[in-house]
């Protein structure tokens, strides 16, 4: 099979070379040609040859048809290259996992690619091939797919891609403009993804003005939902790598600059399939130090739009918690924002304070109830499995809601500091529900983090101005 492809190779080379100005009389070796590419797709079902292939010195032949003066020889080649480092590959139908051997082989394929120039062709067929034409929209669809096959063997490969080629500009361009097609749907999947871990990329993409062209893209869901699935998933990707990228301060200041705390405000406002991640876009964004601009431009006058008994999704709740605690963290008490802040706690009766509390109890109760389950489950224990198991118990109550009861408790805590009025509403309706104010400690005095937490947030009560992270912890 190999042979009979380099064969393929090889007269159709000799024929164009001979016949430049004749088509005609190269057009059946390229038809040879095209058979045998397709051919080779067989060789998914042993990927544990794959060493082979690359040991025939295979690879190069491969990778030069991505070069061919035909794009429909190379579009063969990169639908080749998808099928054989596809990740289903060395899977059937009732495993979950493909072999030990399998996964070495396409290893050694893969990296045999990119020493091949790999990642460079395919980019260069990103700007080569003319969407307009179905058999090279589908190439473009397919060179995605090598790129996230690639990623799923390798995470680390994800600098090499976005930083040591023209990916990025070419994926930000594609995501531009309005409605769904499956090509722009992987671009934003793939975008998602390499901002994932990298630092340096999501500065790239800082660089390239990415952030802007984000929140263009997701303007769309102002008003408006989505129209389908795949749109809905495109969207999130959206906001995914927004909130990837605003894990750096950079990308902070460029979402501010962009008005994206307006944008997400007005999702909020519209109350559109977009609201609950523009929520946590905004929990990203009001982070850290680095995030004082944005909570200063978000003010407390904002506040009523998202805290509401309307909004009951836990993940609702965790990231409106969290922003609550980004601004008592990062606005100070010379800030009109912070005074409006602890104002909207005092209104109506502590009709805030009232809902935290339910919110203590609420998740106080799942809580117990995954405490108990654990219990049960370590009577059957030793310790050394107790001990080892600790980490998974652990998970199991974050999952439950531990993670916005901490957050719950540590901002009902907070603001008993910053007003006695607070503090005896949180008093009385502790004593209604059975409890007295050790009940919140006890939440917070789990994680040492939350404590440190705390203390600063005492500072902050007290008159203290905003600290640098490196202070605060």
């Amino acid at each position: 099979m190999i042979l009979k492809f380099e064969k393929a190779i090889n007269k159709n080379q000799e024929q164009r070379v001979r016949y430049a100005d004749q088509p005609q009389k190269f057009m059946e070796s390229e038809a040879d040609l095209d058979e045998e590419i397709k051919n080779l797709a067989t060789l998914t079902e042993a990927p544990h040859l794959y060493p082979e292939i690359v040991q025939l010195g295979s690879v190069p032949s491969i990778i030069s048809l991505l070069s061919h003066e035909n794009t429909d020889i190379a579009i063969d080649a990169i639908d080749l290259i998808n099928e054989l480092i596809d990740e289903d590959v060395g899977m059937g139908e009732d495993e979950l996992e493909r072999s030990e051997e399998a996964t070495k082989g396409m290893k050694v394929l893969a990296d045999a690619l990119l020493e091949n120039e790999l990642l460079e062709l395919l980019v260069q067929n990103l700007d080569r091939l003319d969407e307009k034409e179905e058999s090279d929209r589908q190439g473009i669809f397919k060179i995605l797919g090598i790129m996230e096959s690639l990623l799923g063997l390798d995470p680390q490969l994800a600098e090499r891609i976005a930083l040591k080629t023209e990916i990025m500009p070419w994926l930000l361009k594609r995501i531009q403009g309005k409605g769904y097609d499956s090509n722009r749907g992987y671009a934003s999947e793939i975008l998602s993804i390499l901002l994932q871990e990298s630092r340096d990329i999501r500065l790239k993409l800082a660089e390239l003005d990415g952030v802007d062209t984000l929140l263009r893209a997701l303007s769309n869901y102002r008003k408006k939902d989505p129209v389908d699935d795949d749109e809905t998933e495109m969207m999130e990707n959206f906001f995914n790598t927004l909130c990837s990228g605003l894990n750096e301060p950079e990308i902070k200041e460029k979402f501010l600059e962009g008005e994206g705390n307006e944008l997400m405000l007005i999702m909020l406002k519209e109350r559109s399939l977009a609201r609950i991640r523009a929520i946590k876009v905004l929990n990203y964004a009001m982070t850290s130090e680095a995030g004082r601009g944005n909570c200063l431009r978000f003010g407390a006058k904002k506040l009523k739009k998202i805290y509401s008994k309307t909004y009951v999704e836990s993940e609702d709740e965790e990231h409106i918690t969290c922003i609550i605690l980004s601004l008592m963290r990062n606005l100070s008490q010379n800030d009109v924002q912070r005074i409006r802040l602890i104002k909207k706690f005092t209104e109506d009766d502590y009709e805030k304070i009232d809902r935290l509390l339910e919110m203590k109890q609420a998740y106080e109760a799942k809580d117990q109830r995954v405490r108990e389950e654990i219990e049960k489950e370590k009577e059957g224990l030793d310790e050394e499995d107790i001990e080892d198991l600790q980490d998974d118990f652990y998970l199991r109550r974050l999952d439950a809601g531990l993670f916005t009861l901490q957050r719950v408790c540590l901002m009902v805590a907070a603001l008993s500091k910053e007003d006695q009025g607070i503090r005896e509403r949180t008093l009385m309706l502790l004593k209604r529900q059975g409890s007295d104010i050790s009940s919140i400690f006890k939440i917070i005095e789990e994680e040492t983090a939350l404590m440190v937490d705390f203390s600063y947030l005492s500072r902050m009560a007290k008159g203290g101005s905003v600290e640098s992270d490196e202070q605060r912890s």
